[in-house]
């Protein structure tokens, strides 16, 4: 990715959030009151808005945030919290489930805006759902499985086509993996990914 594709990336996704909220708007009554279902739709384009920017930032600028650990069940109510819109807006139902997860901390919070972007990319693939996605803990890695017969987006796999998708979100996702060193495969049934743990990990030795 060049600082031209990046522009044209920027562009082409700024421009789609501009409609989508031209849709909002047109379909809203003109003078009453927006009705639950247009204030999510709008919230959510919103909350898209903000990702792109922090997107475009990362990309552009490098600026990424300070990183931590949190427990599972802190871990898994952030990653709630980003899956939880988009659900919503697909009308498809996501659930993380505890595959052996519970017994370590968990990186954040980009691992977590990983996964949720990553998820993005294959729930239309999904619908109606429900997508479920796994989380396990072993000694040397992070887990986790979206169980979905969808392929992984064009943009992550080893070589990518020349047809595919020049967005801010796939070109994000690649870089990210790569600097958080996350080893991506299609597996029977489900998309896997691992994240390395190091070995100064308080409980990297729990199974």
């Amino acid at each position: 990715m060049d600082s031209e594709e990046l522009w044209r990336a920027a562009l082409h996704d700024f421009n789609n959030l501009m409609a989508g909220l031209q849709g909002v708007l047109d379909l809203s009554e003109p003078g009453q009151p927006m009705d639950p279902r247009n204030r999510m739709r709008l919230g959510s384009v919103l909350d898209d808005g903000k990702s792109l920017i922090d997107m475009a930032r990362a990309l552009a600028l490098g600026r990424l945030p300070a990183g931590g650990v949190a427990s599972w069940a802190e871990w898994e109510a952030g990653l709630r919290r980003r899956l939880d819109p988009m659900a919503d807006l697909f009308r498809c139902r996501v659930e993380v489930v505890d595959a052996g997860a519970r017994h370590s901390l968990w990186p954040e919070p980009m691992l977590q805006d990983w996964v949720a972007v990553f998820t993005r990319q294959i729930l239309p693939w999904a619908v109606p759902g429900p997508l479920i996605v796994e989380a396990e803990a072993r000694p040397d890695v992070w887990v986790l499985r979206w169980i979905t017969d969808a392929p992984m987006p064009p943009a992550l796999r080893t070589d990518p086509p020349p047809d595919a998708p020049k967005n801010l979100a796939s070109f994000w996702l690649r870089s990210m993996a790569g600097h958080m060193d996350l080893r991506l495969e299609p597996l029977a049934g489900c998309l896997q990914v691992q994240a390395p743990r190091p070995p100064t990990d308080p409980d990297h030795l729990v199974p």
